[in-house]
C-alpha cells in the first residue's frame, strides 16, 4: 500500500477542519442567541395578551396569546435542536484538536494513558505498548470498556499470519476515511472525555455496556401469568366504572374497590420490578452514547471484507440497531416515566403501568437475550481498529510491513521508533539473516541502544496486529516476540534484582522449540550479578535460543560477548557511538557496523562533577 506523503500533512488537514467547524459553530451560536431572545420576547407577549385578555374577557387576545404560547414552546424546541447541533459541532472540534495533540506530542501531558499492560505480558512493558507514554496513549480513541480491552487484544495478541492481509486493508480504509472516524469518535467523545479544570488534562469516562447485559441475561423473572391476565382485564373494567360512575350510572363505590384493589397489586407485586427500572434508567446515558455509535456505523458502507463482517456483527442478532434500539429507547422512557409525580401515580394507579412496562422490558430481554454482547464485542473491535488507523493517519509516511513466513529474514529499512518527535527522529536499517540470527548492539551510553531495540519491538507488534510501522520498507517472518528489558516492576512483588530478572528471562527461553520461531529483545543482560557471571550466563542464554532457531538483538556494554561474531554463523556485531565536537559530546543515533570503540561512562561521571584519578582510556579492548 502506498504512502499518503501526496497528501496533505495531517496537522494541515486538522487545522482547515477545524476553522470550518469553527465557522459553522459561530454561525449556530449567534442563531442561538437569536432564538434566545425571540423564546424570551414570545413568553413575555403570550404572558401579557394572557394576563390580559382573561381581565377583560378579549377572545382576541386570548387566542392571540395561546398562539403565543405555541409558538413559544416551538423556539423551545427548535432552540434545543440548535443546542445539541452546538454540541455536535464541539465534540467534532474536540476529535481534531486531540489528533494534534497526538501529532505535536502534547498528548503526553493532556490525554489519557489508555489501556495498562497486562501484568507479565511477554513483551509490552518493555517496548511501550501501553500505559504513560506509550504508542496505546498516543493512538488510543477508544471510548468504550469493551473498545478497551478490544485494543488491549489487537496489540498484544498476534494475528495469524493468513488473517493480516484483510487487518491491513480495512485499517488502510478507515486511515483514509477521516469523515467517518471523526463521526464515529465524536458521535460519544462529548460524553466520555471531560477537562480537569485545575491542570486542563482531558479524562476519559468509558461507556460500560455490562450492567446493561446483567439485565439481559440475569433480570427479574417474568410476570406470573394469573398477574400478567390481572394487569390487561382490571384497567379497562376500572376505567369503565370510572366513567359510569361519573355518569351517575352507578356510585363510585366500585370504582373505589377496583382502585384499591389495583393499588395494592402494585405496591406488592410492581416493587419487585423497580430494580429492572433502575437498572436501565441508570445507564440510559451510556445507551443513548452508544446508539450514537451504531447509528454512524449503520449508516456508512464500508468497502472492505472485514468492515463489512464486522458492521454485520454489531447488529444485534441481525437487526438492524436502528430499529431494535429505538424499541428499548422506547420501553427506558416509558420506565422513566416513574420519576413524573403525580402523573406516574395516577396512571399506575390506574392503569398499572409499572407492570406493563415492566413486561415490555422483560418481553425485549427475551428477544434480545443473545444479541447484544457480541454487538457490544464487535464495536469495540471497530474502535481498535479505528485506534490503530489513527497511527496510519497521522503518520503518512508509515508503511505496511509484508509478513513473510517463520523462518524468513527480518529486513528493515530507515526504521524509526513512532514515540519521538518528528524532528528528533533517526531511522536505522535492520538485517537479520534468519533463524539463528544474532545482532550484538554495542555502544556508548545514551546513544540509542535501548531505543532501537524498542523500535524494533513496536514495529514487531504493530505488524503482527496488522498495523503500520514508521520504515520506508520492512519485511519480517511471523514470529512471537519476547523481551527481557526493563525488571523495576518486577521489584515491586519483593524479589531481588537478580532474581526478578530471571524470571523474565525465563520467559524469553519458554517454548523456543515451539513454532514461530522467537524473536527476542535483550537489554543488558544479567545486570544483577558480577561481571564473570554475567557474561557466563549472557553466552550461554544466547546460544540456548539460538540453538532453537531464535533471532534477535542483545545490547551489551560486555565486549567479551561480541566475540560470538567469530564463533557462530548469523551473529554480527553493529553499535552505537558518541562524537565530540566543539568540545561537547555529540549523538548521532547512527547505527554502525562492527563493536563500538570507545564508551563515555567515565567522561559522564566527570560532566556531573566526579573525578577519577588516572582514569583509564575509555577506548574498548
Amino acid at each position: 500500500m502506498e504512502s499518503q506523503s501526496t497528501a496533505p500533512r495531517p496537522e494541515e488537514r486538522h487545522r482547515e477542519r477545524i476553522q470550518a467547524l469553527k465557522s459553522v459553530l459561530e454561525d449556530e451560536e449567534s442563531r442561538s442567541s437569536r432564538v434566545s431572545l425571540i423564546r424570551l420576547f414570545s413568553f413575555l407577549a403570550a404572558l401579557i395578551l394572557l394576563i390580559s385578555g382573561a381581565g377583560d374577557f378579549d377572545r382576541a387576545q386570548l387566542a392571540t396569546g395561546s398562539a403565543a404560547v405555541v409558538f413559544f414552546f416551538a423556539m423551545v424546541y427548535y432552540h434545543s435542536r440548535i443546542a445539541l447541533r452546538i454540541a455536535e459541532l464541539e465534540a467534532l472540534i474536540g476529535v481534531h484538536d486531540r489528533h494534534l495533540m497526538r501529532i505535536d506530542g502534547s498528548y503526553l501531558a493532556r490525554l489519557p494513558s489508555g489501556p495498562s499492560a497486562p501484568r507479565g505480558h511477554a513483551y509490552a512493558s518493555d517496548v511501550d505498548l501501553f500505559g504513560p507514554k506509550s504508542l496505546a496513549h498516543r493512538i488510543d480513541t477508544t471510548q468504550s470498556v469493551m473498545g478497551e480491552e478490544a485494543l488491549l487484544r489487537l496489540l498484544g495478541e498476534p494475528a495469524p499470519r493468513e488473517a493480516l492481509p484483510a487487518r491491513q486493508e480495512a485499517v488502510e480504509e478507515l486511515a483514509r476515511d477521516l469523515a467517518f472516524r471523526e463521526r464515529f469518535e465524536a458521535s460519544v467523545s462529548g460524553r466520555t472525555m471531560k477537562t480537569q479544570s485545575k491542570s486542563a488534562i482531558l479524562i476519559k469516562e468509558r461507556l460500560d455496556p455490562r450492567d446493561f447485559l446483567v439485565f439481559l441475561k440475569e433480570g427479574t423473572e417474568g410476570l406470573p401469568a394469573w398477574l400478567s391476565l390481572y394487569a390487561w382485564i382490571s384497567p379497562p373494567i376500572v376505567v369503565g366504572l370510572l366513567i359510569a360512575a361519573s355518569a351517575g350510572v352507578i356510585s363510585y363505590a366500585p370504582f373505589g374497590v377496583g382502585v384499591l384493589a389495583q393499588f395494592f397489586v402494585s405496591m406488592t407485586q410492581g416493587a419487585r420490578f423497580r430494580p429492572l427500572f433502575d437498572l436501565v434508567s441508570a445507564k440510559k446515558g451510556n445507551l443513548d452514547a452508544y446508539f450514537a455509535m451504531w447509528k454512524v456505523v449503520e449508516e456508512k458502507q464500508f468497502e472492505s471484507s472485514l468492515l463489512r463482517e464486522m458492521k454485520e456483527r454489531t447488529f444485534p442478532a441481525g437487526r438492524k440497531p436502528s430499529v431494535t434500539l429505538a424499541e428499548l429507547e422506547t420501553r427506558i422512557s416509558l420506565a422513566d416515566l416513574r420519576h413524573q409525580f403525580p402523573v406516574h401515580f395516577i396512571l399506575d394507579t390506574l392503569l398499572l403501568w409499572d407492570l406493563h412496562v415492566a413486561r415490555g422490558l422483560i418481553a425485549f430481554r427475551e428477544k434480545h437475550r443473545e444479541g447484544f454482547e457480541e454487538a457490544f464485542i464487535a464495536l469495540g473491535e471497530l474502535e481498535a481498529l479505528v485506534a490503530l488507523a489513527t497511527f496510519r493517519a497521522i503518520e503518512p509516511e508509515s508503511v505496511y510491513p509484508e509478513i513473510a513466513p517463520p523462518g524468513s529474514p527480518f529486513e528493515a529499512e530507515e526504521l524509526a521508533h513512532p514515540l519521538i518527535k518528528p524532528e528528533e527522529r533517526v531511522a536505522n536499517d535492520l538485517f537479520l539473516k534468519g533463524p539463528s540470527s544474532l545482532l550484538i548492539i554495542t555502544g556508548s551510553n545514551m546513544a540509542g541502544k535501548s531505543t532501537l531495540l524498542r523500535s524494533v519491538g513496536l514495529a514487531i507488534a504493530v505488524g503482527l496486529a496488522g498495523g503500520p510501522v514508521l520504515a520506508r520498507r520492512l519485511r519480517m517472518p511471523e514470529v512471537r516476540l519476547r523481551t527481557s528489558m526493563r525488571i523495576d516492576d518486577d521489584l515491586q512483588a519483593g524479589a531481588s534484582y537478580y532474581y526478578a530478572e530471571l524470571q523474565r528471562i525465563r520467559g524469553v527461553i519458554e517454548g523456543a522449540d515451539e513454532q514461530p520461531p522467537i524473536f527476542f529483545l535483550l537489554d543488558e543482560l544479567l545486570r544483577g550479578t558480577n561481571a564473570e557471571a554475567r557474561l557466563a550466563g549472557s553466552r550461554a542464554i544466547l546460544e540456548h535460543l539460538l540453538d532453537r532457531g531464535a533471532m534477535g538483538l542483545v545490547a551489551t556494554h560486555d565486549f567479551e560477548l561480541t566475540k560470538l561474531e567469530n564463533e557462530r554463523a548469523g551473529v554480527e556485531n553493529q553499535h552505537f557511538t558518541d562524537v565530540i565536537r566543539d568540545g561537547e559530546m555529540v549523538f548521532d543515533y547512527a547505527l554502525r557496523e562492527g563493536v563500538v570503540k570507545q564508551s563515555n561512562a567515565l567522561r559522564l561521571l566527570a560532566g556531573i562533577g566526579i573525578e577519577i584519578p588516572n582514569a583509564p582510556s575509555e577506548d574498548s579492548q
